[in-house]
């Protein structure tokens, strides 16, 4: 995986599109969505890497996985909550709504503890 930001960064960016600092038409949220979890998975990269694990194959489900089982499990829970649901709002169906901005918001607030915990 090629890094071109930092997690902190990328979820900056995230939180000013919900803020409405960065012009973007539409789908604002979702937009967010995506940059929260590109800085999740950055995060969840790095806190593999700092834990000795060798994490370029594997995907990210995986490095979830191996993330519940050597670190915190509170964080790791929180980790792959996140994911999940930053995933699906970052997916598109006809058969539902988009994803709010108060719950990207949210999403954006779980992030930043996990990166205020590295």
């Amino acid at each position: 995986m090629t890094t071109t930001t930092s997690p902190a960064v990328a979820l900056r960016n995230a939180e000013l599109l919900l803020d409405g600092s960065h012009g973007a038409a539409g789908g604002s949220a979702r937009l967010a969505a995506f940059l929260a979890r590109q800085a999740l998975e950055e995060l969840v990269v790095a806190r593999c890497v700092a834990l000795g694990v060798d994490i370029e194959r594997p995907s990210m489900r995986s490095r979830l996985v191996i993330l519940r089982s050597l670190d915190i499990a509170e964080n790791a829970d929180a980790a792959a909550m996140a994911w999940n649901r930053l995933s699906n709002a970052c997916h598109h169906h006809a058969y539902e709504l988009a994803p709010t901005v108060a719950e990207v918001r949210h999403l954006c607030g779980v992030v930043a503890v996990l990166l205020e915990g590295i």
